[in-house]
């Protein structure tokens, strides 16, 4: 049966009434406690040095209290007390584990000690003694086979290492793995040892029995289609296309479960099995069952968040398009609703959204995704998508796409790390905020902005690998992602010639579990971009491809986007402005004047993020098992570091990491982790170039009025006034810095979102 397909916003507000009303369930190990039970306060290993206390604390029910009743006498938390009958089998159990290990002589004694009333300690005081050594070990069977050093390479048991019961149950099974995978389906491998308790010495041999090189015979499959009076939905060829499995290749375990996970992930079936014959000799018939699903899904979803306000999402799609296993995508996305025109009726019940200057139209998306389930009969998936959107980035920019399409393919080759490759075009224009060209890229005037701003065409080719190890994919305990990103915008790929860039950005997270339901996480993530060669690092870079941070998936002590350099609008009206009168060098005329902001009283506006072209960000983070609903609640202690700059400025003699601890809640929901987090940010905000936005002057112009700059700036003598300024290549002077407020509260930097940081 088909799960439904759940959007994220729908449930943002149910989160935290599940946070506060569910209830915990006890996990596996935990020990009830009865009235007039002892407490485990503390457990104990002594004389352990082959094996860490937390490898031991796994092998036993015996389990203290949780660290926050223990340490922060915190009630309603998880409490453990002590079962004196489990005390001799812990006790038996470490002894076997030792003996499995490698060390026969290993002995252990137990103690219990009373700590306070009710309270006590287990301690388990072990003598390890001497490893029994593996004098010998050998591989028996594998002559008749090809590539043999292949089968037997890094094997985890070596003659003169500790014979370890455990290593060499490890060893069987992977010369049994790699053999299922060189054609021998029936190949096995049993180990058979001799010891010396005098010398404590082992001689272990590793039997392989690997039966006949078998190869592919027959491929059966049988279909059950949804619906009988319709019959079988997806042709029995497309399913063999599908499969890559041919009669005459050699039988190969993994290729038989990659042709397994490439039906289930067509999303056709609804149960999928291959299974050989058991009875077969040189040539194996494989029999393929498989369920069919519904052929067509509709969804339709709703939600709110801080900067989209509120939205709404739609999708239809057809698993089997053309009848060939194709799958079909129709979506359409709204944002924006609220505050964006012309649906703008409710602008107060999007406070966070009311502070992006972009956030007054709707941003949208409209898609048609075809999805092609193999191609030219490699593990690949191709993909063809033609879209018309608009998208913006918080107080950055906005772009609009009138039509855009893309083709991609996923590769598949290696064991969860798929590669993709990407073309996109597409006809469209990013509008960002004056300031910004005019700071950055020295382009002030209007017609330049104008130039850069029209709609024009933009071609993008992508690399994109992903290595995901992580066991979990909305909040991973343990293991590991790499993200790796490469892309190119040039003429060559017919993208216009003002368009062209490079970018690489790179991304690595590691999980420990920490014990006791508690994570460790760390993260570091770095990017780069530049305009035609790796020289050009002041030319023009599109908007929407430089690199911004700041926000709840960054470094949470900066507001969204605005860590690294800033530009300043300065407050509407004229009491902001003083002329002062100059004479020009050249002219010697008195019509030139030098316009500066009154410095005691001026402000900002709004805040204009100019990202970078460089870009690092590290995070570190404790994810707390909650002392109350542990199930529902987290706690996470933080400290995220980074920075945001533009190489070939001299910003970059400046450039030192932000550095911002912090807490954060977290609430999980049915659709994933919600958390607020409070990082706090010592930092006061940086000088920037502070500009004036001339409505009341012809043609509105963007002024530089830094303090203490000598551009010179020409008035009119006409009503309205028409007021031009000279702003020479190194543009406006980043000389206006805002006052530093005081108090801890204007330090604390408030987030929400969904998902966790990383």
């Amino acid at each position: 049966m088909r799960l439904p397909r759940v959007r994220l916003g729908i449930y943002t507000a149910l989160a935290f009434l599940a946070a506060f009303s569910g209830v915990n369930s006890a996990r596996a190990q935990d020990i009830e406690c009865q009235r007039g039970d002892l407490e485990v306060f503390r457990l104990v290993f002594e004389g352990n040095h082959a094996f860490s206390d937390a490898d031991l604390a796994k092998i036993i029910v015996t389990a203290p209290s949780a660290w926050a009743r223990r340490y922060l006498l915190l009630p309603f938390t998880v409490k453990h007390c002590l079962d004196r009958a489990e005390l001799p089998n812990d006790r038996a159990r470490l002894i076997i584990f030792y003996r499995r290990r490698g060390y026969p002589k290993a002995t252990v004694d137990t103690a219990v000690k009373e700590l306070a009333p009710r309270a006590v300690e287990v301690k388990f005081t072990i003598n390890e003694g001497p490893p029994m050594i593996l004098r010998s070990f050998v591989v028996s069977g594998l002559d008749s086979i090809p590539e043999r050093g292949r089968i037997t390479r890094g094997l985890p048991v070596r003659q003169g290492g500790r014979f370890d019961r455990f290593a060499m149950d490890a060893a069987a099974d992977t010369v049994r793995q790699r053999l299922h995978n060189d054609g021998y389906p029936r190949a096995d491998a049993i180990n058979r040892f001799a010891v010396s308790d005098s010398t404590l010495s082992a001689w272990d041999t590793l039997y392989v029995t690997p039966g006949p090189r078998t190869k592919i015979g027959a491929v059966k499959i049988n279909v059950i289609p949804l619906d009988s009076a319709k019959g079988q939905q997806i042709p029995t060829r497309i399913v063999r296309r599908i499969m890559g499995l041919d009669s005459g290749e050699l039988f190969r375990e993994d290729e038989i479960i990659d042709a397994q996970r490439a039906l289930y992930q067509t999303e056709a079936y609804q149960h999928v099995s291959i299974t050989p014959d058991s009875n077969a000799d040189t040539l194996i018939t494989l029999y393929t069952n498989l369920a069919e699903a519904q052929m067509h899904a509709a969804r339709v979803g709703a939600g709110y968040g801080t900067l989209d306000c509120f939205r709404v999402t739609s999708e239809y799609t057809d698993y089997n398009f053309l009848n060939g296993a194709r799958r079909f995508d129709l979506t359409a996305r709204v944002s924006k609703i609220g505050i964006g025109r012309p649906i703008d009726g409710a602008p107060g019940l999007c406070p966070a959204a009311r502070k992006d200057v972009f956030s007054n139209r709707l941003n949208y998306y409209a898609g048609a995704t075809l999805r092609q389930s193999v191609f030219l009969g490699l593990r690949t998936v191709p993909t063809i998508t033609v879209y018309s959107q608009r998208v913006s980035e918080y107080n950055a920019y906005l772009r609009t796409t009138a039509i855009g399409g893309a083709a991609s393919v996923v590769w598949r080759g290696f064991t969860r790390t798929p590669i993709s490759l990407t073309y996109a075009m597409d006809l469209g224009r990013t509008e960002a905020q004056p300031a910004l060209f005019c700071a950055v890229f020295n382009l002030c005037e209007a017609a330049e902005r104008d130039r850069i701003q029209r709609t024009q065409q933009l071609a993008v080719l992508s690399l994109a690998l992903t290595r995901d190890n992580s066991n979990s994919i909305l909040s991973p305990t343990r293991g590991s992602v790499i993200r790796l990103e490469a892309r190119s915008s040039s003429q060559l790929i017919l993208s216009n010639k003002d368009l062209q860039f490079n970018k690489f950005v790179g991304d690595a997270s590691q999980y420990i579990n920490a014990g006791g339901g508690n994570v460790l996480a760390v993260r570091i993530r770095g990017g780069s971009v530049f305009g035609r060669n790796v020289a050009s690092a002041t030319s023009f870079i599109p908007p929407q491809e430089r690199l911004y941070a700041g926000g709840p998936t960054t470094v949470r002590g900066f507001s969204q986007n605005e860590l690294g350099s800033l530009i300043y609008i300065a407050s509407q009206g004229k009491p902001f402005l003083t002329r002062f009168l100059s004479t020009d060098p050249n002219t010697g005329l008195p019509d030139t004047v030098v316009l500066s902001p009154k410095t005691d009283t001026v402000g900002q506006r709004r805040i204009v993020p100019v990202g970078g072209n460089s870009l690092l960000v590290g995070n570190v983070e404790l994810r707390l098992r909650s002392p109350f609903l542990p199930e529902l609640l987290q706690f996470t202690i933080f400290t995220d570091a980074g920075e945001v700059w533009n190489r070939g400025t001299p910003q970059v003699s400046g450039v030192k990491l932000k550095v911002t601890p912090g807490i954060q809640v977290t609430a999980f929901s049915p659709v994933g982790p919600v958390r607020v987090a409070i990082g706090y940010n010592p930092y006061q905000r940086p000088k920037g170039p502070l500009y004036y936005e001339g409505t009341e002057f012809i043609g509105a112009p963007l002024l530089c009025v830094s303090p203490n700059n000598d551009l010179p700036t020409h008035f009119s003598n006409t009503d309205p006034e028409t007021v031009t300024q000279e702003v020479p290549p190194n543009g406006c002077p980043a000389t206006f810095q805002p006052a530093r407020q005081s108090g801890l509260r204007s330090r604390l930097t408030f987030s929400f979102a969904i998902g966790q940081a990383f």
